[in-house]
């Protein structure tokens, strides 16, 4: 083999190594941003779960208590639904 042949062939393995260093470090950095993405869909699976439990807690609520009407106006309910509140009533 000519010198020359040895000094393209190692020229040539040196771009592959580099080429093989590029993915590494890619790849590395694609792990910390998948480990990142984790973590954030974690927090966020928490922050749902823990919305989910406070929403069918006060559905329960309402579900099980006596509801009265408290009008915010002296309009009419019926043309104005939305000027009566619906609040639990007080236990006894």
């Amino acid at each position: 083999m000519s010198t020359q042949a040895i000094v393209d062939r190692l020229a040539q393995k040196k771009q592959e190594l580099a080429a093989l260093q590029r993915v590494k470090a890619l790849s590395e950095t694609t792990d910390a941003h998948c480990m990142e993405l984790d973590r954030q869909m974690d927090k966020m699976v928490r922050q749902y779960e823990t919305m989910l439990s406070i929403a069918l807690g006060w559905s329960s609520a309402f579900e099980n208590a006596t509801l009265i009407d408290i009008r915010r106006s002296g309009d009419d309910d019926a043309e104005h639904p939305e000027s009566v509140i619906r609040i639990p009533a007080e236990e006894a």
